[in-house]
């Protein structure tokens, strides 16, 4: 198994993401952001250093499931965390690009680890290859080169084809066993038109989840007028906090210490 750092991400890959509106998700992982483009206007959500360089080792392999101490030691490699902050960090990957449910993006393979889908990604260097403006495309092959590149194109799909089944046929042979795994817990919560989803890996976390953001939920609800869910969730000292609202989400981490100390501005930073 590669190890953490002897890849290079290409920059900018491109993911086509499961949200409604079928928008496609530009990653940048030297500033750790996804930029979603749709009909010329742009969103930009921050990922935070751990989701950044989680989606990008995934992206370096795309097709091929990255072991779950391999994710830690990578995303998390100046500190020691446990499974609980992994997995909460794909949930909330999985909630970014619209994924939560069908988990068809980010795939769980049990006991082994994750697996970003190839049919979601498309890379920008596959661009690179077409005739720039002001260019002539090369001239063409004879017939008899033509028959045989083809040949080897045909080839060459069926091979691609042919793994996509076998991959298929090992991630339908796991769906039984993820049925009973429940990495992620969730709760959920109404404040008039405002709906608040908290997440976490067991009961008890998630308990203390909603005891601990009892007043933030209470203040974020009074904050804004417009129907907005929220989503929380709490990873290595810090509250994680997604603000949906029509087509825009907004990201924001709280320090567990300074929470108290959260001035309203703040939050309506993840609300504008």
């Amino acid at each position: 198994m590669p190890r953490a750092g002897t890849h290079e991400v290409k920059p900018a890959s491109v993911i086509r993401t499961g949200r409604p509106d079928g928008c496609q998700a530009h990653f940048h992982p030297e500033r750790y952001q996804l930029v979603f483009s749709r009909e010329g206007v742009e969103e930009k959500i921050d990922l935070g250093f751990s989701g950044s360089r989680l989606l990008e080792r995934l992206l370096q392999v795309p097709g091929e499931v990255v072991g779950r101490d391999e994710l830690l030691a990578y995303a998390w490699s100046d500190r020691i965390v446990g499974q609980g902050s992994l997995n909460q960090q794909i949930y909330s990957l999985r909630q970014v690009l619209g994924d939560e449910k069908n988990r068809e993006i980010i795939q769980t393979l049990p006991r082994r680890g994750y697996m970003l889908s190839p049919k979601f990604l498309v890379n920008l260097n596959d661009l690179a290859d077409l005739p720039a403006p002001g260019f002539f495309p090369p001239l063409a092959l004879p017939r008899r080169a033509n028959r045989t590149l083809n040949q080897q194109r045909m080839a060459t799909l069926m091979m691609a084809a042919s793994a996509l089944l076998i991959l298929s046929l090992v991630v339908f042979a796991y769906i039984y066993h993820e049925l009973f795994q429940s990495q992620v817990l969730v709760a959920e919560r109404d404040i008039g038109n405002k709906h608040f989803t908290y997440a976490a890996t067991t009961p008890q976390a998630l308990e203390q989840l909603r005891n601990d953001t009892g007043g933030l939920t209470e203040r974020l609800a009074a904050l804004v007028e417009q129907p907005v869910q929220f989503r929380l969730g709490a990873n290595a000292g810090f509250f994680e906090l997604l603000c949906v609202q029509r087509d825009t989400t907004r990201w924001l981490m709280i320090n567990r210490a300074q929470l108290p100390k959260v001035q309203d501005e703040q939050l309506r930073s993840c609300l504008q």
